[in-house]
């Protein structure tokens, strides 16, 4: 038990000096990670065709700027929130991947259908589509939008009807 109790003691000191903002070896880390994230941050905003400079600062608040001008996250559309949630996220994967093995698994949930006008979705599901063919990359899209059925290489129909769900895979939307 007193060596359960230690472990928990050094491992909750661990986990302090990763989260707290005044933490040296937090501070350390995002500091040799910052420049990359940007640059990152900076190559998806570019492919997904949001006009907006957003960019991590070292304290990892966030500067979202437009011609000079200021904007917070929630001034921007739906559609735009998307494409730096999307950026953000696909940023923040390959910081990690660099820094620890690849995964080659992700899931992007309804994030195409809220909001995205048809040049976003265009723009991200050409990243999504690289992604899985450069990086070797299984990408799981969940998306209630109809016209990007014969568009990837293969659909999983759910429909839930009268409290059951049931699948049909590679199947015809209709």
């Amino acid at each position: 038990l007193n060596e359960l109790d230690l472990l928990f003691k050094h491992q909750e000191f661990l986990l302090r000096l990763l989260t707290n903002k005044d933490s040296f070896i937090r501070k350390k880390i995002i500091d040799q990670n910052l420049s990359y994230l940007n640059s990152r941050l900076h190559f998806y905003l570019e492919k997904l065709g949001l006009p907006h400079e957003v960019k991590f600062m070292s304290d990892l608040s966030v500067e979202i700027m437009l011609l000079g001008r200021d904007f917070d996250f929630e001034q921007l559309s739906r559609g735009e929130m998307n494409r730096v949630i999307m950026a953000t996220s696909w940023s923040f994967r390959d910081v990690w991947e660099s820094l620890n093995e690849s995964f080659n698994l992700m899931f992007i949930d309804e994030l195409l259908d809220s909001g995205m006008d048809g040049q976003g979705v265009e723009a991200a599901l050409s990243v999504l589509k690289g992604m899985a063919r450069d990086r070797n990359k299984n990408v799981f899209l969940i998306s209630h939008r109809e016209e990007l059925v014969g568009r990837i290489d293969r659909t999983l129909l759910v429909r839930k009807e009268n409290g059951f769900t049931r699948f049909e895979e590679d199947s015809q939307i209709s």
